[in-house]
């Protein structure tokens, strides 16, 4: 009579087990259908390189962030304070573009000799990647200049 039993007990066991085999194939399955329907690369799925599928959905932050560094790389050791205007910086849906409005002091050499001038930096970036379309920057009272351009005096000299 225990034979029976044991053998009911042993098929239980292996229903249960089967069971859940079935609803972890089930969850694996789904969860892959939807990152492969969503077309967020996972493993041998992935389609994207590495960097585009990085910055697919950017954000003002992103923007924000992206700008700041190429400021820093411009300006290097003439940059004292750097400072993101979070009040005018914004997205702007009709050119597509993130516009990331800053203000830095900055030394006019790298021997951060002399007084450190109020900068107003403009830095616009594309809304679906991190590309810089617009970097440009003014000491107060002057014209925006790209980085590369020089200061130039009252006629262009």
């Amino acid at each position: 009579m225990s034979r029976p039993a044991a053998r009911s007990r042993n098929e239980s066991a292996g229903q249960k087990w089967a069971l859940v085999g079935i609803a972890f194939l089930l969850v694996f399955l789904s969860v892959g259908s939807t990152l492969y329907v969503t077309g967020i690369p996972a493993g041998l799925w992935g389609s994207r390189d590495a960097e585009e599928a990085r910055y697919r959905h950017t954000t003002l932050t992103d923007a924000e962030a992206v700008c700041t560094a190429h400021a820093r790389e411009v300006f290097g050791r003439r940059l004292t304070n750097l400072r993101v205007d979070r009040f005018s910086s914004r997205l702007d849906r009709g050119d597509n573009q993130y516009k990331v409005f800053m203000e830095a002091d900055i030394y006019p050499s790298r021997t951060r000799e002399g007084v450190a001038l109020e900068t107003f930096i403009n830095c616009f970036t594309a809304t679906d990647s991190t590309d810089i379309e617009l970097f440009q920057y003014a000491k107060d009272g002057t014209q925006f200049i790209a980085p590369g351009e020089e200061e130039k005096g009252m006629f262009g000299l």
